[in-house]
Parts: structure tokens; C-alpha cells; sequence
């Protein structure tokens, strides 16, 4: 098991949705999301990321895009909750409580 963020865990996401993109359903709606994490664990401490679904598809990678529809800021616990555990309950509670 790879640490969520971690370079090892980005290659290991990157080849997972290599392997599969074509299985998945298409993804209509177009959003363009650059993420700020912080509270990383490891590294500088802040990760720049983004998600992107324009192409039909939902990437998330490293980096920031040009022109995102919006900017979430938030620690590394919600991220790696709304990422890889899909709980929206824990990302409800962390926007209620002003962490995203």
C-alpha cells in the first residue's frame, strides 16, 4: 500500500486508470478543479493538484491547470477521505466546519 500523494502512489494511480479508462462509463459533466492540500504529510508539505473531467474522463494529477472552473483548498485528511475513501460524509463535515 502506497502513501496516498506519495510518487509511488501517483504512478500506481496513473496506471490503474490506464488500465481501465476504457471500461468506465463517459462523464458528461465538464468541471476543472485545482486542488491545494496541505498538511502533506511528507515533501514540502503542500501538494498542488487538479481535476479534470472535460475529456469524458476524471484525471487527477499534479499540478495545477490554466483556467479552472474553481480552486478547493484543503487538508491532506479530506483529500485522501473525498479521493480515495469516497466518503462524502467526512467531506460534508470538513465543508461545514470550514476545512475545504
Amino acid at each position: 500500500m502506497y502513501v496516498f500523494l506519495s510518487e509511488e502512489w501517483m504512478i500506481a494511480a496513473r496506471e490503474i486508470r490506464a488500465r481501465y479508462e476504457g471500461d468506465l462509463p463517459v462523464i458528461t459533466a465538464a468541471v476543472r478543479l485545482n486542488q491545494v492540500i496541505t498538511d502533506v504529510p511528507f515533501g514540502e508539505g503542500t501538494v498542488h493538484a487538479h481535476i479534470d473531467t472535460s475529456a469524458g474522463a476524471m484525471v487527477f494529477e499534479l499540478g495545477h491547470l490554466d483556467e479552472p472552473d474553481a480552486v478547493i483548498m484543503t487538508d491532506y485528511v479530506t483529500a485522501r477521505a473525498l479521493l480515495v475513501e469516497r466518503d462524502p460524509a467526512v467531506f460534508m463535515q470538513a465543508m461545514m466546519q470550514g476545512r475545504v
